[in-house]
């Protein structure tokens, strides 16, 4: 019948669903961010990691942690979780599959599976995490949020790895469980147990804080118990409310009171706390209603220092629990509600004037499915909102006021930026938390003055090779102008090279080598509106008209160069030439010879026997402006007694003079020149 009834719930919400849809468009009301309140609102996907190195023989010697799983799995809810279990020391030694824990057995089946998990080896907490956040991805239920709970208590410890290999992977598994932890949203929470004072404390606090969990540490076990029910309590958003802590008095009979809320508790949980087995209990519901031994052995998960004892639907008002045992034995009683609670938040932009805008904020309760329109449940019970500046990550709190069927609220913002609310409520201990909805003033899409864009470019070899476009001269904002706008190539047919944008509105272009063709630009405004515009780029070449031009000035350029060469060749040396070589083996004859055209090679000339150290195939004479002088040329550079100690490729011989020509500047050897004009 339930199912029945959840499934006619969830098809009309459907129906709702599309008839908004529908009258939205129709009517271009403003728009609306919903959720869909589900049915799950007490479930999740837990992973249980322990540690169970031999140190933990010592630390925890009772076997505390057992019961402190026990609790936990106690106070869940007989359906809809999803739990798995790693045991872990130097290695995984189980690895529980994530699977639905439905009813008893099955928390039982996982508790004791752990338990029988037995080992002595060292720590690696890096491999456990990494195979638990495996295991969420994996088998998790991807429609429920995730959490892990981490128990150790020492720190990655691998004394045989004398290499250090292996403490390095677990450093690199626990980073990499750490990341997707993260993009997954799972909070690691995790207990530090200090029992012997040799726990480092940092490691699960630096896993816990990058996950946005809780880190605890303990220095006795017996506190364990205390802490896994404070995560239930962060996990499940619940809260633990304590009814009674004393002593039983000298009738042996306490008899503690408690109210159930008029709606969201699905499951009431009561926790005694009681260290004699002989204890025994009564319970009456509101109207009177007695629960037989039987009964409340059916609601009971009974551990060594603890029962819970679970009401399913609980009738609202006034119950009493009975507690029988020996005078003076010390109880704790606890309660701790599941709850079926959510709530739907929506939002609406009612006026909007520059750069304000007002939005209408809307938050109704739902149980198990159903929207609750009691008024009273709005005019009793405190409503607020929560509203965050996603970009400076500053939060603001604000009051709501109670109307018939939900819980109103008014927001103002300014500009185009994000926020995130939520809607947040406390009944009777139990807060409940809405989903979070983003408000972003209404905006217009950038407008492009020119669709298309054309470039139409002539280009010759003289032309610029990078045209430059500002794309802002080319669109507008109604809102903001162009002095907001943000440019994106989103398709281009050119090569990335050749078409680029610089300084996010700048277009540049190759217009010599992207020749023609068509890109895609979109301007994005400040408020994320987004407008594309197609580019078409035209080029023509007109090089062909200036080819001969260019030819011409070529020529030109190559006569001015070359004019000083070919004189040096039509020149005539009018005179008598003489070169004497000389060197360390003595002076060879001098040669004599008259002038010629052109550049005189001294190879042809003078044919030394004697290694002066000079090529005379690669040394000149040359005719001067006058006929009073001539030239020594030598591609390599040569010293004279005339170039003042410096090493000159052209060195003046003047009529009537000697001058020594060498490669060193010692002159050890070498050849002298004398000209005489005719």
């Amino acid at each position: 019948m339930k199912k029945v009834k959840n499934a006619v719930y969830l098809l009309f919400a459907v129906f709702v669903c599309l008839i908004g849809i529908a009258y939205g468009l129709s009517f271009k009301l403003p728009i609306k961010t919903a959720y869909a309140a589900g049915s799950a609102a007490n479930n999740m996907n837990v992973v249980f990691v322990l540690d169970g190195s031999g140190s933990m023989y010592t630390t925890d010697k009772e076997k505390l942690r057992f019961e402190a799983l026990e609790l936990f799995l106690g106070l869940s809810t007989e359906s809809g979780n999803y739990m798995g279990a790693v045991v872990f020391d130097d290695g995984i030694i189980l690895k529980r599959e994530i699977v639905p824990i439905q009813g008893r057995a099955a928390k039982n089946e996982l508790s004791q599976e752990v338990k029988d998990a037995a080992s002595n080896g060292d720590t690696d907490i890096g491999s456990a995490i990494l195979t638990a956040v495996r295991m969420l991805k994996e088998s998790g239920n991807p429609d429920l949020p995730s959490a892990m709970i981490l128990l150790s208590d020492g720190n990655t410890d691998l004394p045989k790895d004398k290499s250090g290999k292996k403490l390095e992977e677990s450093e690199h598994r626990k980073a990499a469980a750490i990341d997707y932890a993260r993009e997954k949203e799972i909070n690691i929470h995790s207990v530090c147990l200090n029992a012997n004072g040799k726990a480092r404390l940092e490691e699960l606090l630096e896993i816990s804080d990058a996950t946005g969990g809780t880190c605890v540490e303990v220095k006795r076990a017996q506190d364990l118990k205390d802490v896994f029910n404070q995560f239930y309590n962060i996990i499940y958003s619940t809260k633990t409310t304590n009814l009674v802590d004393t002593k039983i008095p000298a009738s042996g009979e306490l008899k503690v009171p408690f109210s159930i809320p008029v709606i969201g508790v699905k499951e009431a949980n009561i926790i005694i706390n009681t260290l004699n087995a002989d204890t025994s209990y009564s319970l009456f519901s509101p109207k009177g209603y007695g629960y037989t031994r039987a009964e409340l052995d059916d609601m009971a998960i009974r551990a060594k220092t603890f029962t819970v004892i679970k009401i399913e639907h609980p009738q609202p008002g006034d119950w009493e629990l009975v507690v029988r045992g020996a005078r003076r034995d010390q109880v704790k009683i606890d309660m701790v509600y599941n709850t079926d609670l959510s709530m739907l938040l929506e939002a609406a932009e009612t006026q909007s004037e520059g750069q304000k805008a007002s939005w209408e904020l809307s938050a109704q309760v739902w149980n198990e499915g159903a929207a609750v329109s009691d008024a009273e449940v709005y005019q009793k019970y405190p409503f607020w909102i929560t509203v965050t500046d996603k970009a400076s990550g500053e939060t603001e709190k604000l009051d709501m006021s109670a109307d018939a069927e939900s819980s109103l609220g008014q927001y103002e913002t300014e500009g185009y930026g994000k926020y995130k609310v939520q809607a947040f409520c406390e009944i009777d201990g139990i807060r409940v938390k809405s989903n979070a909805v983003t408000l972003q003033k209404t905006n217009t899409a950038p407008v492009w003055t020119q669709d298309p864009v054309v470039v139409d470019k002539k280009i010759h070899l003289f032309s610029a090779s990078l045209l430059k476009l500002d794309l802002n001269a080319y669109a507008s904002d109604a809102e903001d102008g162009d002095s907001g706008l943000h440019f994106q190539i989103v398709d281009s047919a050119f090569a990335q090279d050749d078409v680029y944008l610089e300084d996010d509105a700048e277009l540049n272009i190759k217009i010599k080598k992207c020749g023609n063709g068509e890109l895609t630009v979109a301007a994005t405004d400040e408020a994320g509106a987004v407008t594309q515009v197609q580019v078409q780029i035209h080029t023509a070449s007109i090089t062909g008209y200036l080819l001969l031009a260019a030819v011409l000035l070529v020529l030109l350029a190559a006569l001015i160069v070359l004019f000083p060469v070919l004189r040096s060749y039509a020149t005539v040396v009018r005179g008598t030439v003489q070169v004497l070589t000389y060197g360390e083996e003595g002076t060879d004859p001098p040669v004599t010879f008259d002038g010629d055209k052109g550049r005189m090679v001294l190879s042809r000339y003078v044919h030394p026997s004697q290694d002066v150290g000079l090529l005379l195939e690669k040394c000149y004479i040359n005719a001067g402006e006058k006929k009073d002088c001539i030239y020594f040329v030598s591609a390599e550079g040569v010293y004279s007694d005339q170039g003042g100690g410096q090493k000159k490729k052209k060195v003046c011989v003047r009529a009537g003079m000697e001058v020594n020509i060498s490669s060193d500047m010692d002159f050890a050897n070498g050849i002298r020149i004398s000209y005489m004009p005719y």
